[in-house]
């Protein structure tokens, strides 16, 4: 029988909105939500609340994301679902996940967006 991993992080939409709907980065062990701006992404506007959030600024080959903790349980859950750590470190660890899924999409797709994979 195959064991059931939680994984630390899972990438998040909602499949119904326009192709220009906003991509969350969500992690069970840390029950926090992370919200990704790309730079060239002008349409999002956050309101005041939410540029009081932790945030932090990352960059893949040529191009700026902005990652955004909306729902904040790192401190909360750390140590009890996975080991304390900071905001920071939690940023640098959901960064880490959103680079990995952008190398994996670099090398699935061709230079006329039409996936390999299908």
């Amino acid at each position: 029988m195959k064991e059931l991993i939680l994984p630390k992080f899972l990438l998040a939409e909602e499949p119904t909105k326009p192709i220009d709907r906003e991509v969350y980065i969500y992690s069970p062990h840390y029950l926090s939500l992370v919200l990704i701006i790309p730079e060239d992404d002008i349409t999002l506007f956050l309101n005041e609340e939410k540029r009081t959030k932790p945030r932090k600024t990352f960059t893949y080959q040529d191009e700026s994301f902005e990652l955004v903790v909306l729902q904040n349980n790192v401190g909360l859950a750390g140590g009890n679902l996975s080991p304390e750590i900071t905001e920071d470190e939690f940023l640098n660890q959901a960064w880490m996940f959103w680079e990995d899924y952008l190398i994996w999409e670099d090398s699935n797709s061709d230079e006329s967006e039409i996936s390999q994979l299908n």
